[in-house]
């Protein structure tokens, strides 16, 4: 991890960069946030060699452990949220909001206008965290995803 911010919101967490040494460990923060539906090892690692790609991590820097992550992609003026998990032990905390915050800044310095994203129809608490950040729903995916299969709402948020 290449770190960016160290004692990041003053709690020891450390935000960076994910690096191809990561990926085993994005891979193990995923299936257990997503045990269902989890992205492989191996994808993590062909998304690092998109150069559209941007993976952010928080890392507890006194466990050493990546406890969130952030998986985006910025083309021309528009970015897409393909991903932001945080361990479930350390939900509620404010660490996805405060994730969700830097991404969005990273996107806009970019250049993108707007950013995009799908979030299960049924993960009230992350739609909620979406909509106190400006994004608005604009659409619905049928049968997004899977295990077990559920429509996706889709949101935008402009700069």
């Amino acid at each position: 991890m290449k770190i960016l911010k160290e004692n990041f919101q003053k709690r020891g967490i450390a935000l960076g960069l994910c690096e191809e040494e990561d990926c085993h460990e994005l891979f193990l923060c995923e299936r257990e946030c997503f045990p269902g539906d989890y992205w492989s090892e191996n994808t993590f690692l062909e998304n690092m060699k998109n150069p559209a790609c941007r993976m952010v991590c928080l890392c507890d820097m006194q466990v050493p452990k990546i406890i969130s992550y952030s998986v985006f992609y910025t083309v021309g003026d528009e970015a897409d949220l393909a991903n932001i998990a945080v361990l479930p032990e350390r939900r509620k905390e404010g660490i996805g909001g405060a994730l969700l915050d830097e991404i969005l800044g990273i996107a806009f310095s970019d250049g993108a206008f707007r950013i995009f994203l799908e979030v299960r129809e049924s993960n009230e608490a992350a739609i909620g965290l979406y909509r106190s950040r400006g994004f608005a729903e604009i659409g619905k995916r049928k049968r997004y995803y899977r295990n077990p299969t559920e429509d996706a709402v889709l949101m935008m948020k402009e700069r």
